[in-house]
């Protein structure tokens, strides 16, 4: 037998992104019913800037426009590019660990960058053409990854990427100083704080966490103490200020930029990148006449077999690694303290390999009739699994099964036997 958690949040953001559009939260609004050509052209472009050919790689539903008149970021109106779900921007923050694993590629330029593996990398890509000698932009990062994985390897990062006559390609998203590239650590509460804002999330609703620095799961001492909201009505733990890039150009001559950003170490929290509506313009003391045609560029001819040979590759066969069961006290499916060595094992063993399924498999003894172990067996189940969501997986990567009494370990006619049959077994397929 299988079943699914219901998760609320997962609910509402699958119904979001079926609706496309909608108020996600008191005045926060995402549309992702805009084509990417709309987007710049409606949203981002500013004065004195022409721009052709633009494409977006990623999944439809981490880009769209964002709008609050409200400001949480600094940012009323603009494109949110996320390496995760646009509809997670939603406030309140009440999740330390919001996050979509779309399963999209990452990108070799970030992976740089962040000195790290990227995954669901989005990019937005297009060609522009000023009037003036200098492009302005202003723009807000933001991310899930803060503050729990600083200095971590989930170094989630971003980059504007600029080539044309007289550039070679180069990163224009850095500080003020022009050096420092903006991701999770070098932009935080303690290096270049001047530029980052706090949105922590207290979490008061898990019993177990993970500490990050001693990388392993641990009882949460804040459990059901008085909940503490963050400071701003936006999902993100927290994002830089409003900051401006500047890049120099040749007025009248085309340039190519590439906006992307993805996850670093995994593809589980989300991280945005807020893109200031109508502030990619020109300015300077040159103005002159665009005269420059941004043509589409030319289809690539199909692709032919070679030989007409067909390669045959063999099939994948999945691994299934055991990790270990967590017991159960007789009659309850509250998670015991003795769990955190087999919850550490998951999350260790799920963060080297974040496209592979946790599989969870529910029992009982054999002490009660068979339809109430069946309910007893799933309602443990799901409390491993919450707390799994808990700690960072998401709920699309776990697989959730219950047998009740029908599948023991040991023999039911001891204690010791009964005991071992109360158990969930954890298991990673990959």
């Amino acid at each position: 037998m299988r079943t699914s958690l219901k998760n609320i949040g997962l609910v509402v953001a699958t119904f979001f992104c079926l609706c496309f559009i909608t108020d996600v939260h008191g005045q926060i609004k995402i549309d992702t019913t805009l084509s990417p050509t709309e987007l710049v052209n409606n949203v981002l472009l500013g004065q004195g800037v022409v721009v052709g050919n633009v494409n977006f790689q990623g999944k439809k539903y981490a880009i769209g426009k964002y709008s609050d008149p409200n400001e949480p970021v600094g940012i009323s109106n603009g494109i949110l590019l996320t390496s995760g779900n646009a509809f997670y921007v939603a406030g309140p923050n009440k999740n330390p660990r919001s996050g979509w694993a779309s399963d999209a590629l990452g990108d070799h330029e970030l992976d740089q960058i962040a000195r790290g593996k990227t995954y669901d990398a989005s990019t937005l890509e297009f060609d522009f053409v000023t009037q003036s000698e200098n492009l302005y932009f202003e723009f807000v990062f933001a991310s899930e990854e803060y503050l729990e994985y600083v200095g971590s390897k989930f170094n989630d990062v971003f980059g504007f990427f600029i080539e044309g006559p007289g550039t070679d390609k180069v990163n224009i998203a850095k500080l003020p100083d022009g050096i420092t590239p903006i991701t999770v650590n070098t932009v935080n509460n303690e290096m270049n704080s001047q530029y980052y804002v706090d949105n922590g999330y207290i979490n008061t609703t898990d019993p177990f966490i993970w500490d990050v620095r001693n990388r392993k799961v641990v009882e949460n001492k804040n459990y059901l103490q008085p909940e503490v909201p963050p400071s701003y009505d936006i999902q993100f733990d927290g994002f830089t200020t409003v900051l401006t890039t500047r890049c120099a150009v040749i007025p009248n001559e085309i340039y190519h930029i590439k906006i992307s950003i993805a996850d670093v170490g995994d593809g589980i929290l989300d991280s945005g990148v807020f893109l200031k509506g109508g502030s990619f313009r020109s300015e300077g003391e040159q103005v002159v006449k665009i005269d420059k045609l941004l043509k589409a560029p030319e289809e690539l001819a199909s692709l032919k077999l070679v030989n007409d040979d067909i390669i045959i590759k063999p099939k994948k066969i999945p691994r299934n690694i055991s990790l270990g069961n967590i017991e159960f006290d007789f009659d309850k499916s509250d998670i015991p303290v003795s769990a955190k060595t087999v919850l550490t094992k998951v999350i260790h063993q799920y963060m080297n390999h974040p496209d592979s399924k946790v599989l969870l498999i529910g029992h009982t003894d054999n002490f009660g009739s068979e339809e109430y172990n069946t309910k007893l067996s799933a309602s443990r189940t799901n409390a491993v699994a919450s707390a799994l969501i808990g700690l960072g997986i998401p709920e699309n990567q776990l697989v959730l099964n219950y047998y009740g009494e029908t599948k023991p370990l040991a023999p039911n006619d001891t204690a010791n036997g009964r005991a071992r049959n109360r158990r969930v077994e954890l298991r990673v397929s990959f």
